[in-house]
């Protein structure tokens, strides 16, 4: 039986031109806000616009036409 491949987004490919970084910073406990990899991941469109699409695509957020908003579809409050 043959595996068929795993189809892939293209707005991924840039995570292959990611130059080193540290996801957690020597010396230090993991902090997300220091993360030198997730703070690149922030300034790549591409990831941006395919993390928002999976989101949507998934049905964990939802448009409302009358205020011009996104929210998730739990309540947030």
């Amino acid at each position: 039986m043959l595996r068929s491949k795993k189809v892939r987004s293209k707005k991924l490919e840039v995570g292959k031109y990611m130059p080193p970084l540290y996801h957690k910073l020597p010396c230090n406990d993991y902090n997300h806000e220091r993360s030198e990899v997730l703070r690149w991941v922030s300034e790549q469109p591409d990831l941006l616009e395919w993390t928002f699409a999976q989101l949507k695509s998934a049905g964990y957020v939802k448009y409302n036409s009358e205020t011009g908003t996104w929210s998730g579809v739990e309540d947030w409050e």
